[in-house]
């Protein structure tokens, strides 16, 4: 096997399929056969608008295979792999840190000065085989499908997110944004014990799936006055804990000061790709904790992509009804426009499926 048909992305709204050689595996890394990759909103990004990300890749400057949500079949071994084997079903944790600095030594990878992304630096998901690190493989109970692990990624920012809240018993949590990262932000918040959890979204059938999953309230921005409403569900209160999980501009997080009780905590997740006017004021009177989630890390002794696919396995959280469009790898661009034009479509998730 020489060659691999994988989507190479050149710029906006420009990925083409081709053909590019099979990516030889290191001594400690595995060949994958790809069976599932979901398309994350940061590849829209990139798609769909300038970013002040800077393209490098494996292939070079200005190009690279998308894919950072994955799961798949191993094919081949390193020669040094000796707890994996051929044949099996993993899921895939994206993270590559250095491994030697001191945030990859304490467990916070996603930080590493030198972090590189499969499905940005190596070869990721939208390609028929990549090569990963045998310790990024994760096992695959049988009740977990290829489709469904290719979400744990998403999984486990939310969870990361959750946790770097604090979310406990005593809180009112809003959820910014019902996306993939957003409505998994709502069943982990749920699982963490909040009190009460309620969704912001922009798209109505966004928000049934939230009530489906045991959002307390939605809120259709786009129909309502997102303040008025969270503070009406609240008594006046405010909540106690938000997940910012839409990205989008500076009004999501000024929505998400004024909704904010006194010593509350804002947390973002989502992409910003462009500078914003934030009000300073507001966090100073309300004393409020702004900061961000960058991917995920380890919990304390546990990675938290361990603990999502056990919350996986154990059906505490569910992918399938996030699900909701899967294309062949040779109609890739009808799924990046497909996953942008959410209103007309109607998607959450859209994965390529092998």
């Amino acid at each position: 096997m020489k060659e691999t048909k994988a989507a190479v992305f050149y710029g906006l709204r420009d990925i083409k399929i081709e053909k590019i050689d099979v990516p030889r595996i290191q001594p400690s890394w595995v060949l994958l056969k790809v069976r599932a990759s979901g398309i994350c909103g940061s590849d829209l990004h990139l798609y769909k608008e300038e970013t002040p990300f800077k393209i490098e890749s494996e292939l070079g400057e200005g190009k690279y295979v998308p894919g950072h949500e994955l799961s798949g079949e191993i094919v081949e071994l390193g020669s040094e792999v000796v707890d994996l084997e051929v044949g099996e079903r993993v899921g895939v944790e994206p993270q590559v840190g250095c491994g030697i600095c001191h945030w990859c030594k304490v467990g916070w990878y996603n930080l590493c000065a030198n972090f590189k992304l499969i499905g940005f630096y190596y070869l990721g998901g939208l390609a028929e085989y990549c090569a990963i690190p045998a310790e990024k493989c994760f096992r695959l109970p049988e009740n977990v499908s290829f489709e469904e692990a290719a979400t744990l990624d998403c999984i486990s920012v939310a969870v990361h997110a959750v946790n770097k809240a604090g979310v406990s018993r005593e809180d009112t949590v809003a959820i910014l944004g019902a996306g993939t990262i957003g409505l998994f932000a709502l069943q982990t918040a749920i699982l963490a014990g909040a009190r009460d959890v309620l969704v912001v979204g922009t798209h109505s059938f966004q928000l049934e799936v939230a009530n489906r999953l045991g959002a307390a309230t939605v809120v259709h921005a786009r129909k309502e006055n997102v303040v008025e409403k969270i503070m009406g569900a609240t008594g006046g209160r405010g909540v106690d804990k938000i997940i910012e999980a839409a990205g989008g501009d500076s009004s999501t997080i000024a929505n998400g000061i004024d909704m904010a009780r006194r010593r509350g905590t804002i947390v973002t997740t989502g992409i910003f790709v462009k500078p914003m006017s934030i009000d300073l004021l507001g966090i100073l009177t309300k004393e409020l904790t702004l900061c961000g989630a960058w991917g995920y890390g380890y919990l304390t002794h546990m990675k938290e992509f361990a603990i999502s696919l056990e919350l996986l396995a154990k059906e505490k959280i569910v992918a399938g009804p996030l699900i909701t469009h899967r294309y062949s790898l040779e109609r890739v661009s009808e799924a990046y426009e497909t996953a942008i034009d959410k209103e007309k479509t109607k998607s959450i998730k859209v994965q390529i499926v092998f």
